[in-house]
């Protein structure tokens, strides 16, 4: 008798068992369309062989580089420009299957010498914050401070090129400050004055943004946001998605010390 109640239990308990798991299996978990998952965005500054041009902190040697595009390219990503991530936020509309967007900071040479060309083989585009004051010259914010070795920075010949194959032209002010560190007027006028310059030269809109060393506060959004951009890009590590302040958005930043797995994990995020 007590063998037989043994029994009884276990069929009870096996046909629980098999009850619950029938019922996972009619409810599968919620499955993410490809406009409700973060968009990655890429921020990098230099893509140069040379030990000379500064340290790992802002260079990616090209070999790296070429990796890194090659990866995005077998696992089907698309690159988009700033437009198409502000009209996603704001507008509702649709992006690739596999959106990416690139971005490099402060506009040196070598993203025409090294970048370029690797983007262009895997029909990538970017977009390249420029410092408006100071095209064509030197990386003078950082060198007066003892921080990076003299690069020289992107001209308007390699910029015009550049943007006729696709790339966008975003603005890093006139002259590289710590905007929120500085006085208020002279914030707003690097901001906006940057804008001008640039919509000049470039004829055509200027609407992306990025703030030197990510540095800003409240008042220095809102200056971004009266002097006519659409978005801007902090230094702030993560993704976008769906409910980002278009004028605090996340970046993840590649660089030198960036191995193959952190790059995966950036790109990818949770696994598709």
């Amino acid at each position: 008798m007590r063998k037989f109640s043994h029994l009884l239990i276990l069929l009870v308990l096996i046909f629980a068992f098999i009850t619950f798991l029938a019922g996972r299996a009619e409810a599968p978990a919620l499955k993410l369309t490809d406009n409700q998952r973060p968009i990655p965005v890429l921020m990098y500054h230099k893509v140069n062989p040379y030990r000379s041009s500064g340290g790992k902190g802002l260079r990616v040697d090209p070999n790296e580089f070429s990796w890194q595009m090659r990866y995005l390219k077998q696992r089907g990503f698309t690159t988009i420009s700033s437009t198409d991530l502000i009209n996603y936020l704001r507008h509702k509309k649709t992006l690739p299957k596999r959106p990416i967007l690139i971005t490099f900071d402060d506009g040196y040479e070598d993203n025409y010498l090294f970048a370029y060309p690797v983007m262009k083989r895997y029909g990538f585009k970017g977009v390249i914050f420029l410092v408006a004051d100071d095209i064509g010259r030197y990386n003078v914010w950082d060198v007066k401070i003892g921080k990076q070795p003299y690069n020289k920075l992107l001209n308007w010949n390699q910029i015009m090129e550049m943007k006729r194959y696709g790339f966008e032209f975003g603005s890093h002010t006139l002259s590289h400050p710590h905007l929120a560190r500085i006085n208020r007027t002279v914030a707003a006028y690097e901001i906006a004055e940057s804008k001008r310059a640039l919509e000049k030269r470039l004829g055509v809109p200027v609407t992306s943004f990025a703030y030197p060393y990510g540095n800003l506060d409240d008042d220095v959004a809102q200056m971004v946001k009266k002097a006519g951009y659409s978005c801007a890009f902090t230094t702030a590590i993560g993704p976008v998605i769906k409910t980002s302040d278009p004028y605090r958005l996340n970046r993840f930043r590649i660089t030198g010390y960036t191995n193959r797995t952190g790059f995966i994990t950036a790109v990818e995020g949770e696994p598709y």
